[in-house]
């Protein structure tokens, strides 16, 4: 926000001291709700320009619940009362068991803690360090499991199938044929970290409100180590910043794939050395969603589908080819996406091949730090207007609308 106001001058129009302003802008003083409607009814400004990421996001869906009702006062419900705010985000999964199923729970888990697991990571990262090379640490992941539970590693084994099977009666751990050394040390730090760190693990799951949602959790972090093990968190912070974040790069630094670059570098928010806020997502061509994660403000719609004008989309357009867009979501925010189609092995003739999109995106702030952004005008007005689906949505006049949407005419004006 930019009036060119000396600070005298913005504290008088807020009714505040030149002093707690200066605070305020230096991050030594919170932003009241009194002073937050303030400075939306002073300079015409939405409240959720103000709202950090997490609460951004509670207040997208909040106004999804309750279309009703505006942005200032769901802003200003959500930071009065935030754990109402929370029991009225909950309210659906009383209704409606779908929205109320393990796999969405362990996402919001995920979610909640900004998809980063400082002990998990720290514990990767030291493993990893005693091996700088991928062959050396499949070498003392092999020597590990022996020494230290006593399993075999058995390499290149079967062919189809699993890329690892754990057998527990002759204590085996077998891998498929055909991987990449960069795919057994994240198959070989999956099954270790389940079983070295599950102690640590379990505390994390414990939260989770059944027992299929704490298996997914235990899954998930169980990942989460083998990919921190894979791309150790200083090493691909490290790559990141000197190639400016060229995905393909850092992809060949690690042996990694595009999609599971994109994933791991949507992690990186370690306290004091944190990487640029990422949202990753990875969908069908029928748009169904199966990976999300997010550290940023972007709001994925709850129901219905997603925006067809999202750049994820047109990536199976260009294959082996990175798409680029500037988008604008409805609340002014801008981001800088990048997307591209992957695809599984190759199964044989007449066998349809795994084929998704893999998206990852930031807001525009951080966008001079990306190659991607080379080249591209970020001003929201150049962007491309995208929403979170058609049923929330309040762009009436959208060439693609699918269907009205379910806010009310109120809102809308």
């Amino acid at each position: 926000m930019n009036r060119g106001l000396t600070q005298v001058e913005m504290a008088r129009k807020l009714g505040i001291s030149t002093s707690y302003l200066n605070q305020l802008e230096n991050d030594q003083r919170p932003l009241t709700v009194t002073v937050l409607l303030q400075l939306t009814r002073v300079f015409g400004v939405d409240a959720s320009y103000f709202s950090p990421d997490a609460q951004q996001r509670t207040v997208r869906e909040l106004a999804e619940l309750l279309p009703g009702i505006g942005d200032d006062e769901l802003t200003e419900f959500a930071l009065r009362f935030p754990a109402v705010a929370q029991g009225v985000r909950d309210i659906p999964s009383l209704f409606d068991a779908s929205l109320a199923n393990p796999h969405i729970s362990v996402r919001d888990f995920f979610q909640d803690n900004e998809n980063y697991f400082d002990d998990l990571d720290t514990a990767a990262e030291r493993f990893a360090l005693q091996a700088p090379s991928r062959q050396l640490r499949l070498t003392r992941l092999a020597a590990a499991f022996d020494r230290e539970h006593g399993y075999t590693v058995r390499f290149n084994q079967h062919t189809a199938g699993a890329r690892s099977i754990v057998d527990t009666h002759t204590r085996e751990i077998r891998l498929r044929t055909g991987l990449t050394e960069a795919q057994q040390c994240f198959e070989l730090s999956y099954h270790y970290g389940l079983i070295e760190h599950a102690r640590l693990i379990e505390t994390h799951v414990r939260p989770l409100a059944d027992a299929t949602a704490r298996q997914l959790g235990r899954h998930g972090l169980g990942q989460y180590f083998a990919a921190a093990v894979t791309m150790p968190y200083g090493e691909i912070l490290a790559a990141a910043e000197a190639t400016r974040y060229d995905i393909d790069m850092i992809a060949a630094r690690f042996g990694t794939g595009f999609e599971s670059t994109c994933q791991r570098l949507g992690t990186l928010q370690r306290p004091g050395e944190r990487a640029v806020p990422f949202v990753f997502v990875r969908t069908d061509r029928a748009g169904n969603i199966s990976k999300r994660q997010s550290t940023t403000s972007f709001h994925f719609a709850q129901r219905g589908g997603t925006c067809p004008l999202w750049v994820v989309h047109r990536a199976f357009e260009t294959s082996n080819r990175v798409t680029r867009q500037v988008s604008v979501m409805p609340d002014g925010r801008t981001y800088l996406w990048m997307a591209r189609m992957v695809q599984g092995p190759a199964v044989g003739f007449g066998t349809p091949r795994q084929e998704h999109a893999v998206a990852l995106g930031c807001d525009a702030a951080y966008a001079d730090r990306l190659v991607y952004a080379d080249g591209l005008d970020l001003s929201p007005e150049s962007a491309t207007p995208i929403g979170p689906g058609c049923e929330t949505c309040p762009r009436l006049e959208c060439p693609q609308r699918a269907f009205p949407a379910l806010v009310p005419a109120a809102r809308l004006t």
